[in-house]
């Protein structure tokens, strides 16, 4: 009967094992994806300002808009989750942009590992922030990071969003820490990713917290 227990126990902890790797590797996946598909949108608006030296800002958006219609949906759904405000920095700072997409994804999977969960508007919202902010800033430097940031949040903000709290306090609450984030990136250029996460984790739960959020 112990045999048959400790078997059932290996069998059950292999499984969740396996599971357990299988959504880590789902969500690598689709980061992976992500970043394959942000990045061909890229090279198109690259390959537009060299071909159309041209073209103005609202052009190529245009023009990236038109081609977007006959996209994969991934592609088209990235392109036009984007702001005007992002649109326009993408054009300008192309590389850059890549860096910042590669920084979104650090920032949401490190708030899985975490928290477990990405929240809207709680700790974990204000963690997500505060990382993305704080690896941009290594990244592409804080004057950049803003830049790409405040974009971000270029957003219509009447009405409420899903946790039913104004979009506007929202959107004051994501500014404040991203700039929170900033000063904390600037101030640990040489942190690799995993030690600015434990660094934004540990004041993000200091008493005296800089980073704010709207409910637990």
């Amino acid at each position: 009967m112990f045999i048959g227990l400790l078997f059932t126990l290996v069998i059950c902890s292999s499984f969740l094992t396996h599971a357990q790797a299988a959504q880590e590797n789902a969500g690598s996946d689709l980061e992976a994806a992500d970043e394959a598909e942000f990045e061909e949108i890229i090279n198109n608006i690259v390959t537009l300002k060299k071909n159309h030296p041209e073209y103005t800002e609202d052009t190529i958006i245009a023009r990236m808009d038109q081609q977007n219609l006959n996209k994969a949906r991934g592609i088209s759904d990235i392109w036009n989750a984007l702001t005007y405000s992002e649109k326009i920095l993408c054009i300008r700072y192309p590389f850059d942009a890549l860096k910042v997409n590669q920084d979104k994804n650090i920032a949401t999977s490190q708030t899985e590992i975490k928290f477990g969960y990405n929240g809207l508007g709680d700790r974990s919202d204000a963690f997500r922030h505060g990382i993305w902010n704080a690896e941009m800033t290594v990244l592409i430097g804080k004057q950049k990071a803003k830049l790409f940031a405040t974009a971000h949040e270029d957003i219509d903000v009447a009405g409420n969003g899903s946790d039913g709290y104004p979009k506007s306090a929202h959107k004051e609450m994501d500014l404040h820490n991203n700039e929170v984030g900033r000063n904390i990136g600037d101030n640990n250029v040489t942190a690799s990713e995993d030690e600015m996460s434990d660094i934004i984790y540990d004041v993000i739960y200091s008493e005296n917290s800089q980073f704010i959020w709207l409910h637990d």
